[in-house]
């Protein structure tokens, strides 16, 4: 997608196609994990945050910390696979 036709879409693929390369380079890769946080501001009017894992976008506004992301953790992810008939498994 176009992101300045469709920002959300653009951001949302440049995740999935992250997470595909991963997913397809593991032992290119190593054993570790990753996170990220995303924040674009747009004509000093609009701000995109996306995130993934347990990395937090915080916002300080006058002196105080505005949490703006919500934690991805992965037993609560977890259950919500399993609810929908998925599973979780480990890479060897």
């Amino acid at each position: 997608p176009n992101f300045w036709n469709d920002p959300l879409a653009s951001i949302k693929n440049a995740y999935h196609q992250t997470n595909k390369y991963i997913l397809e380079n593991p032992s290119h890769l190593g054993p570790g994990g990753s996170t990220a946080v995303t924040a674009i501001v747009i004509d000093g009017k609009v701000l995109i945050v996306a995130n993934i894992g347990d990395s937090r976008a915080v916002l300080c506004d006058k002196g105080s910390a505005v949490q703006l992301s919500v934690d991805h953790e992965p037993h609560v992810e977890r259950k919500r696979i399993e609810n929908q008939g998925g599973f979780v498994t480990v890479f060897p």
